[in-house]
């Protein structure tokens, strides 16, 4: 265990510094791996050497075009219920990515309906990103009264096994706050704290930042 844990921490390191994005967020994990190796403490260790090498995955996989992404996953989807509810959350953000914004619409809604069919391992996630693309959707047209209660449903999730690890979106939390909606992120985030257990005290970080008129690096969290 040992001997694995230290190559990847060399590993690990080597990536870091060798690959420029968020390098402030990745150089906070590393700092932590550290003082867990001189601890000893091999199973935190471990956890967090997970979490960096998928954050390093996930910020330096190349990105495919989000139209071609977008038309991917209609394809993958389909029409029969069973396979494409757990689709539809990501089609949602897909589509608002790709600019096709009526259709981000449609999916939104659709996803955040069949999340009323029962309980099933896709629910938080189609409750969460359906309610973001609409509050960004309402944030295009103006409506910064929707969008404060679409944040606000889109915090209200049971969560996931997605968003239990890597935490909320954070995109429409962002946009409000250029909007001066400090309050509503504040509460956001409260509630956000229901499900994202693991946070490491970076959602009572952001909340202070916010609190205090500075607005947070969101960093990874503005893609999820």
């Amino acid at each position: 265990m040992r001997r694995t844990l230290a190559a990847l921490f060399c590993a690990v390191t080597l990536s870091a510094q060798t690959r420029p994005a968020d390098k402030n967020e990745l150089n906070r994990m590393i700092d932590e791996l550290r003082a867990a190796v001189r601890g000893e403490d091999w199973p935190e260790a471990s956890r967090i050497a997970i979490r960096i090498n998928t954050a390093l995955l996930t910020r330096n996989r190349p990105q495919a075009n989000p139209l071609l992404e977008f038309q991917h996953l209609e394809t993958v989807a389909g029409t029969e219920p069973i396979r494409r509810n757990p689709y539809l959350a990501r089609l949602a953000k897909a589509a608002f990515d790709a600019g096709e914004y009526t259709h981000a619409a449609e999916y939104a809604r659709e996803a955040i309906a069949a999340t009323g069919e029962g309980v099933f391992w896709w629910t938080g996630d189609a409750i969460h990103q359906g309610n973001i693309v609409l509050g960004r959707l309402a944030l295009r047209r103006g409506d910064v009264d929707e969008a404060r209660r679409d944040l606000l449903a889109a915090g209200r999730t049971p969560g996931s096994s997605s968003l239990n690890s890597t935490g909320p979106n954070m995109a429409l939390a962002s946009d409000l706050l250029d909007k001066g909606e400090s309050a509503t992120v504040v509460q956001y985030l409260e509630e956000c704290g229901t499900f994202w257990k693991g946070n490491r005290g970076k959602l009572a970080e952001w909340i202070a930042l916010i609190k205090a008129g500075i607005k947070p690096d969101f960093g990874a969290n503005l893609g999820y």
